[in-house]
């Protein structure tokens, strides 16, 4: 080993190859490339959350919709048909949780048929009158007519006698037609019972959600060798992720209070920003164990099986 350290000396001899302001030089450059290439990544994950979400609020439901030209929603429904509506059950008056097609949980949506027909001869049988307290809320129905032009109405009843209000101008009115408005009440309560029975496979898919992301995160461990301890690499990654937490809570309870939780495109847009937030810092904090791994792909398999769950038609 000497003899050949001797001949290695002679052919580069023995002064360092580096001195101390190249050394100085190239771990300058590293760490400024190292962070150029963390804002990068940090910029790329905000657009991405940022054009995601404008993305659902531009096609969502909360869209502006066509008022109706008439007077009276009872004039419009004289001469429109209904093309679709969607029914939810609801006993609040200062909220309305139904909404555009495919846009709501738990509302039952229909389309042309005896539905729409037994809800236009609710509504050509109204009449206007002075707001009576008697009446209890108890459904909200989201109307789309043929000529584009939309209807939020907050269903009430007393009985066998059926009222509403309409949403965009407060107005109250009686349907004097007690046969159509028995058969109304009574379709009501019919599709309330399926839609109340839905808490059982909502219930199942949670427990199944949950399995399903415990048993994903332990063959992701296995397969790539990423350690279950220590939880967080270090103190800045433990403060991180309990801010991230602390936010999605907040952002969470506003969702709920603002009765914004029961649109699909919200709920969607907040799994998926989470997703890229928590893939993010996983990557930052733990790339060398391939933490972010986990994250990843159990966050892409709760958002497909949320999304699958939501198509089936369970919530």
């Amino acid at each position: 080993m000497t003899s050949f350290k001797d001949k290695l000396n002679k052919e580069i001899g023995e002064a360092p190859r580096f001195t101390q302001q190249l050394q100085e030089r190239i771990f300058h450059k590293a760490q400024q490339q190292s962070m150029q290439n963390r804002w990068w990544r940090y910029t790329t994950v905000m657009v991405a959350a940022t054009l995601t979400l404008l993305f659902f609020i531009a096609i969502g439901p909360w869209k502006s919709e066509n008022a109706s030209n008439l007077a009276t929603i009872v004039d419009l429904a004289k001469q429109e048909e209904i093309k679709q509506f969607s029914i939810a059950e609801n006993w609040e008056n200062g909220q309305f949780k139904a909404g555009r097609s495919g846009w709501v949980v738990r509302q039952r949506e229909y389309d042309k048929g005896l539905e729409t027909e037994l809800l236009e001869n609710v509504l050509q049988k109204a009449v206007l009158s002075k707001k009576d307290d008697g009446y209890s809320a108890f459904r909200d129905i989201w109307i789309e007519f043929d000529n584009k032009q939309t209807a939020k109405l907050k269903i009430l009843f007393n009985v066998d006698q059926l009222a509403f209000i309409d949403s965009k101008t407060n107005v109250f009115y009686k349907v004097n037609d007690t046969k159509v408005a028995s058969e109304f009440i009574a379709f009501s309560f019919k599709e309330d019972r399926t839609i109340n029975n839905s808490w059982i496979p909502t219930s199942i898919f949670i427990v199944v959600l949950i399995l399903v992301a415990q048993i994903t995160e332990r063959i992701v461990r296995k397969k790539f060798n990423i350690p279950k301890e220590p939880k967080y690499v270090s103190t800045s990654h433990r403060r991180t992720m309990y801010i991230v937490h602390f936010i999605n809570s907040i952002i969470l309870w506003i969702l709920m209070i603002k009765n914004w939780i029961i649109y699909i495109a919200a709920d969607m847009t907040f799994i998926f920003v989470s997703l890229l937030i928590y893939t993010a810092i996983d990557y930052y904090y733990g790339r060398e164990e391939k933490r972010h791994y986990i994250s990843s792909i159990s966050g892409l398999l709760i958002l497909v099986l949320f999304l699958g769950f939501i198509l089936i038609g369970f919530i």
